[in-house]
């Protein structure tokens, strides 16, 4: 470990979540909108199209201003970015003004996603950043399997307002922990101008190695979020059950997710990135085919789809920390760059996958088969080219890690 200040991996966790919660509590109350708008569902939709697109562009600003100006400044504001935007949100007495409440919230809340990555790399060195990214992603993890749920009570029993004081009050709360508890932890700060941050970015996109982990990294989310947005509509529509069994079936791979997490944290340092990475992208592309498979011999079902993406999302779970570690370790002067490229393709290519699954067939959940197995296979084959890339700026892992684990420096940490 770095000499840096540690910072409290709970409230990283929870920097973290504060974007995922507002992502995804809102999206129970969109029918609701409608009502109390009077407006069309796709002009309603905006309220989180628009969150998505505010969540991508953000993170490629914040990861150069907080190599410039540090980590803790850069947070604070996206916190208080967040908070106005929540205020904006609840005050609302439109659309317009409720779509722009929400492109604020999304613009602050990722500076969390990017900089709770940057800081966990500034304090560890490579094996260990991918047990802290574990342990976060674990305690993450909890917010889109409860928000739904929380949402959707809110907006029944009081109104959709109270959805947005629940988000204000755990922003408050959240950026005064920030204020009074998070140190500084980037020292190497790097000058700020335009053509050097098109550089970074320049430098970055040349790297085979950093390509490989972001892209691998990227298909992983696409393969998750392409079934999230086509199972709802596969089970009520060509299934024909409740909404509720969406709702408690997602709960499998939330917990298989957790279970991948909490396994890298506990291997991290017996086995190096590249090793959990390669392992967990091809349990995660063994499930998939399982799950094709599955479905064509006996027809979609509830099981069928659930139990093998349960299985995915431990791979999932086992292999992302270690690849954002690696991507982050590629350039480690600007790794709050890294992070937030490593972000913004981590949205764009999830949404391509939306759509992929809404142009294929969707007979017999054909689309959402091959688009989200289909980058199951991408992932795995991105993890395995970034592994057999020569890392720049650091020693190569399979190599340097067996040279590492003879090291005093490498003893203490074990």
């Amino acid at each position: 470990m770095s000499g840096n200040p540690l910072p409290l991996l709970v409230l990283l966790s929870a920097v973290t979540s504060l974007a995922f919660c507002a992502l995804h509590i809102v999206v129970p109350a969109l029918p609701l909108l409608v009502v109390v708008f009077d407006d069309s569902p796709a002009r309603v939709q905006l309220v989180l199209t628009l969150y998505l697109a505010g969540i991508a562009a953000g993170q490629l600003v914040y990861g150069p201003l907080s190599d410039c100006f540090g980590r803790r400044p850069v947070l604070i504001a996206g916190l208080a970015v967040f908070l106005a935007g929540t205020v904006l949100c609840c005050l609302a007495g439109s659309l317009a003004m409720l779509i722009l409440g929400r492109v604020l919230e999304a613009c602050g809340a990722c500076a969390g996603i990017v900089l709770a990555r940057a800081i966990i790399r500034d304090v560890y060195e490579r094996e260990a950043a991918a047990r802290g990214l574990a342990l976060v992603m674990m305690v993450m993890s909890f917010a889109p399997a409860i928000s739904p749920a929380v949402g959707a009570y809110l907006a029944e029993w009081l109104d959709w307002r109270a959805i947005f004081l629940l988000l204000g009050m755990a922003g408050a709360i959240v950026l005064a922990a920030t204020v009074a508890r998070l140190p500084e932890t980037n020292h190497h700060r790097v000058r700020l101008d335009l053509s050097g941050m098109a550089g970074s970015y320049a430098v970055l996109l040349r790297s085979p190695a950093f390509l490989g982990f972001a892209l691998c990294s990227a298909c992983t989310s696409a393969s998750w979020f392409s079934f999230i947005a086509s199972a709802p509509y596969l089970i009520s529509q060509a299934l024909g059950e409740p909404p509720s069994t969406y709702g408690l079936m997602i709960l499998l791979p939330m917990a298989g997710y957790l279970l991948g997490n909490a396994a890298a944290a506990r291997f991290a340092f017996r086995l190096d990135s590249l090793h959990l990475m390669i392992l967990g992208r091809g349990l995660a592309f063994a499930a998939g085919i399982l799950m094709a498979l599955w479905c064509a011999s006996i027809g979609l079902g509830i099981w069928g789809m659930f139990v093998p993406m349960a299985l995915a999302s431990i791979g999932d779970g086992l292999s992302q920390p270690a690849t954002m570690a690696a991507g982050l370790s590629t350039f480690p002067r600007i790794a709050g760059t890294a992070s937030g490229l490593m972000g913004f393709l981590q949205m764009t290519v999830a949404a391509l996958g939306t759509i992929g699954v809404a142009l294929l067939p969707a007979d017999g959940g054909v689309a959402m088969l091959v688009t989200v197995v289909g980058f199951m296979g991408l992932a795995l084959g991105f993890g395995i080219f970034a592994a057999r890339q020569p890392p720049v700026g650091t020693q190569p892992v399979l190599a340097g890690g067996a040279a590492a684990r003879s090291s005093p420096a490498a003893a203490e940490r074990s």
